[in-house]
C-alpha cells in the first residue's frame, strides 16, 4: 500500500509540475518578445505560496514558488493587476512598454499565445516522429458511440438518454463512431432528430430536439487501450503536426464558442479536473502524458485570446483601444475592471471547482 502512495504522489507531482512548466513556457514568451524588442523586464515569476528559488540576472529577478501553478512577466510601463510589484509600470523612458510601436506592443502581448502553440506544434512533431498514441481528440473515428457523460440540463437529460446507451442511427442514418455522429448532428441546430439507442441488449427510439449549437449534451467512452501509430519521417511529422495543431486549436475554439453561445460552462472543466486529467495521463505513459499537455497548452492559448482585462485578449484589447484613441485608457478606468474580471473569475473558478469534487464524490 505504502508504494502505491508514494507512486500516486509522485503523479500528482508530475502533473502539477506539467502545467507549471506550460504556465512557465508562456510566460517566457512574453519574456522573449519583450528582450527582442529592448523592453525592461523587472520580474519573472512562475507559482504561488513560498519562494523556493530567486536569482536576479542581468535586470531581471527570476522566482520560483512552492506550487507550480500560476505565473507573471512584469513588465516596464505596462499596468497589469496582480502582475508583481508593479514599481515600474509608469516608465515612459525607451525600454517602456508604453514608449513601444503598436506592432512591437501586439507582438509582446501575443508571445504567450504564439509560444503555447509552438509547444503543441513541438510535442506533436515529436509524436509523431517516435509514434503517436492513437488519441480521441486527434482520432475521434477510434471512439464508438457508447455515452459515459450526460450534461446537465442538456438535451440527452432532457429527453432521458442514458449512461451506456449506444447510438445506432440518427434519422436512420448508422452511426459507427463519435466522428460520425458529431458530424451527422452539426446541420441539424435547433431540430428534432429521431436517435435509435441499444440499451441493455433493447433497440428504444429517443426523439431528441437539439440545442442552439447542434449538440445533445453526452461524452462517449474512450478506448481503454490506445494502439500507437508508427514513426513517420521528418517531413511527414512536420505536416502531420501542423494540422493536428490547427485541427485541435479549431476544435477549441468551437468549444468555447459553444458555452457563449449556450451561456453554459457545462462543458467546462475547472482547475482540479483539469489537474486530475494532468494525473490521468501521467498514468497512463510518458507519451500520453505529453499529448495531454499539448492540448492543454492549446487550450490555455485559446483561453488568452478572450478579451478580459485579466488574459492577454483583455490587454490586447486595451493596447488596441488606445492606439486607435491616441492616448491611454484611464488607470482608474482599469483598475475597476480588472477587478470586476478577476471577482468573476474568481467565482467561476469556485463554482467550477465545486462541479469537479461533485463529480468525483460521484466516482
Amino acid at each position: 500500500m505504502f508504494p502505491d502512495i508514494i507512486k500516486n504522489l509522485l503523479f500528482i507531482a508530475l502533473g502539477i509540475i506539467g502545467i507549471g512548466v506550460l504556465i512557465g513556457f508562456h510566460e517566457l514568451g512574453h519574456f522573449i518578445f519583450a528582450k527582442i524588442f529592448k523592453v525592461s523586464t523587472p520580474s519573472f515569476s512562475i507559482g504561488m505560496g513560498p519562494k523556493i528559488f530567486k536569482k536576479k540576472i542581468g535586470e531581471t529577478v527570476f522566482s520560483l514558488s512552492a506550487i507550480p501553478l500560476g505565473g507573471y512577466v512584469e513588465i516596464a510601463g505596462m499596468s497589469e493587476v496582480g502582475q508583481g510589484e508593479q514599481k515600474e509600470a509608469k516608465r515612459t523612458d525607451e525600454y517602456a512598454f508604453s514608449s513601444k510601436p503598436y506592432w512591437q506592443k501586439l507582438l509582446i502581448l501575443c508571445g504567450g499565445i504564439l509560444f503555447n502553440m509552438i509547444f503543441a506544434y513541438f510535442v506533436f512533431f515529436i509524436l509523431f516522429m517516435t509514434g503517436i498514441p492513437k488519441n480521441p481528440m486527434l482520432f475521434p473515428e477510434s471512439v464508438l458511440p457508447i455515452v459515459e457523460v450526460i450534461s446537465s440540463g442538456s438535451p440527452a437529460e432532457k429527453y432521458h438518454l442514458q449512461v451506456d446507451d449506444k447510438i445506432v442511427s440518427i434519422d436512420g442514418r448508422v452511426i459507427s463512431n463519435a466522428l460520425q455522429f458529431n458530424q451527422e448532428l452539426h446541420p441539424e441546430a435547433n431540430k428534432e432528430v429521431k436517435l435509435v439507442v441499444e440499451r441493455n441488449g433493447q433497440i428504444i427510439d429517443v426523439p431528441v430536439v437539439l440545442d442552439a449549437a447542434g449538440k445533445v449534451g453526452i461524452g462517449f467512452k474512450t478506448p481503454t487501450s490506445m494502439v500507437e501509430f508508427a514513426p513517420e519521417p521528418f517531413v511527414t511529422s512536420a505536416k502531420k503536426a501542423f494540422k493536428a495543431t490547427n485541427s485541435v486549436f479549431m476544435q477549441t475554439v468551437s468549444a468555447f464558442s459553444s458555452i457563449f453561445t449556450k451561456k453554459s460552462v457545462s462543458g467546462l472543466g475547472g482547475p482540479i479536473a483539469v489537474i486530475s486529467q494532468t494525473i490521468k495521463g501521467a498514468k497512463q505513459g510518458f507519451k500520453i502524458f505529453l499529448l495531454l499537455l499539448a492540448f492543454i497548452s492549446i487550450n490555455l492559448a485559446v483561453l488568452n485570446l478572450i478579451p478580459l482585462p485579466i488574459l492577454d485578449g483583455g490587454q490586447i484589447a486595451f493596447t488596441t483601444i488606445e492606439a486607435i484613441l491616441r492616448r491611454p485608457v484611464s488607470d482608474q478606468i482599469k483598475i475597476v475592471i480588472h477587478y470586476i474580471c478577476w471577482v468573476g473569475i474568481l467565482i467561476l473558478a469556485l463554482y467550477l471547482t465545486f462541479e469537479d469534487l461533485k463529480k468525483i464524490i460521484r466516482g
